[in-house]
């Protein structure tokens, strides 16, 4: 199942790491279910964004749960009262969510730093010694970010902003009070999550995390790695990325993300990216690559390009960094989100390494060429299939579009439609996601998953993000009780029926 924390029922105005997780976990196991899939758990960004966020390696806070606060003895009861900890609304108020966690979690700081209990305090300790090499950098960027009212560290003070050391020493001392806190925050994120996955564990449920290929201008990776991206001397950005024009845009894509230095990562052996990957693989039992392509070859923009489709493809050094990264990982459980733009030398580094790929259904009736390799019929077995991705519309929102393009006589839309018929075996509107859930069980690639939306059968009215689009994204949210005995019945019944139950494997 693809369901992001956030978009749990539990918790005031967004999901967390609170009982509503837990049963979620208990959900899966009762419907039959051996994966969950999340989005990437770290801080959000612009447009409420995990995929833009200001650390590739922290924790979102709005995901610590204050009902687990007030068992470790940070918050009180009745500070909770009021609270709203389950959702009658299918869509989150991040806002909302942050001013009311905020005030609580400093509460509980406040609570953890004047009277700690013995047990909790050496967690934390050995928590920050563990973590240091980026923590300590996030909570002063936190810091400094709070002090500044800005995440754009470009418009720091210069010293700040190009970390002179003597200026660098003097804001640890003036905010040690602030960094602190923030340190604290990511302890208990660290301290819930693992305890979640824990539980997961022990109810033979793996969670696939997900990694954006790159990371925000305005993030602690690029201002504590300025050597790693292509800046100039004041830390702007000299190259963007971006995608070639295709189908969907005419003139390209422009993402405004910093591009890597590669040449640099090289030179140090790739600590940065390892550290990175490590740091998801000790929270994730797999972990999603999103734009693996990226490892392969990027579409490089110049700053001051007047369009996406100015720039030009260049090559990365995947395969030196999986080299090494596999001299040193006997198992690297990873999936390749080989989607977009992809070549034969993507595809080869995907298999050297036995990557699994994506197949999704949505794109299987296509008129590109590329098209037929996401029918079920074609996956082979190292393949992870998706009815649709957290890009994409809910797969009745995408049948309804499709059905609606075929009545406007789009070109090329009524041949779409006759193959979706002729596969699905029905053109009832109610009945394609059921018919689409079940024909990817029966395929033969090793994991399908089911963005939440499918398994409920929702319009597109309920979908996750539309790429291009600056708001309304990332806010989908489950209904307390939405999950019930007929949803989980109607669940592990596929799964028995298709082999998939962990009851009927090997």
């Amino acid at each position: 199942m693809l369901l992001h924390v956030t978009s749990l029922p539990g918790g005031p105005s967004s999901g967390d790491l609170g009982r509503s997780a837990y049963e979620f976990a208990d959900f899966l196991v009762k419907a039959g279910q051996t994966r969950w899939q999340t989005l990437p758990l770290n801080p959000i960004g612009e447009g409420s964004s995990p995929y833009s966020s200001a650390s590739s390696f922290a924790g979102e806070p709005l995901l610590i749960s204050l009902e687990r606060l007030v068992e470790e003895g940070l918050l009180e009861a009745r500070e909770l009262e009021g609270v709203t900890v389950a959702s009658p609304e299918w869509r989150c108020s991040f806002e909302e969510s942050r001013t009311l966690r905020e005030r609580l979690l400093a509460v509980a700081y406040r609570r953890f730093a004047d009277r700690p209990r013995r047990t909790l305090l050496d967690a934390y300790d050995a928590f920050c010694e563990r973590e240091k090499s980026w923590l300590d950098d996030y909570c002063l960027f936190g810091a400094l970010t709070k002090r500044f009212e800005t995440r754009q560290w470009t418009r720091w003070p210069r010293e700040m902003a190009l970390g002179e050391k003597e200026a660098i020493r003097r804001a640890r001392g003036e905010l040690g009070e602030q960094i602190d806190y923030l340190a604290f925050q990511q302890f208990m994120f660290d301290r819930q999550w693992r305890a979640l996955h824990d539980y997961c564990q022990t109810r033979g449920i793996a969670i696939i995390g997900d990694m954006p290929m790159f990371v925000a201008h305005d993030s602690c990776d690029v201002w504590a790695n300025r050597r790693a991206f292509l800046l100039d001397e004041e830390g702007e950005l000299e190259f963007v990325s971006g995608a070639p024009p295709d189908a969907f845009a005419a003139e390209g894509q422009r993402w405004n993300n910093p591009l890597y230095d590669w040449p640099d990562h090289i030179k140090t052996g790739f600590t940065w990216w390892t550290r990175r990957i490590e740091r998801q693989l000790a929270l994730f039992d797999v972990l999603r690559l999103d734009h693996f392509i990226g490892f392969s070859r990027y579409w490089r923009i110049a700053r001051d390009a007047k369009s996406a489709k100015d720039g030009q493809w260049v090559p990365a050094p995947g395969r030196a960094f999986f080299d090494g990264l596999s001299r040193t990982h006997s198992h690297l459980p990873l999936i390749a989100e080989d989607l977009g733009a992809v070549s034969e030398e993507v595809w080869e580094l995907r298999d050297r390494y036995g990557f699994p790929g994506m197949k999704v259904l949505q794109f299987a009736f296509s008129n590109e060429g590329s098209a037929a390799v996401h029918l079920p019929d074609h996956y082979p077995r190292t393949s992870v299939a998706f009815t649709g991705t957290h890009d994409s519309d809910t797969t009745r929102g995408w049948y309804r579009t499709l059905r609606e393009r075929h009545e406007r006589g789009e070109p090329g839309a009524s041949d779409e439609l006759h193959r979706a018929h002729l596969w699905l075996g029905t053109g009832d509107e109610p009945e394609v996601v059921p018919a689409a859930i079940w024909k990817l069980s029966e395929s033969l690639a090793d994991t399908v998953v089911f963005p939440m939306q499918d398994v409920l059968n929702l319009d597109g009215s309920h979908r996750m993000n539309a790429p291009g689009t600056a708001e309304g994204n990332w806010a989908w949210r489950l209904r307390s009780g939405e999950l019930d005995d007929g949803v989980s019945a109607r669940l592990r019944e596929i799964a028995e029926r298709t082999g998939r139950s962990p009851a009927l494997r090997w």
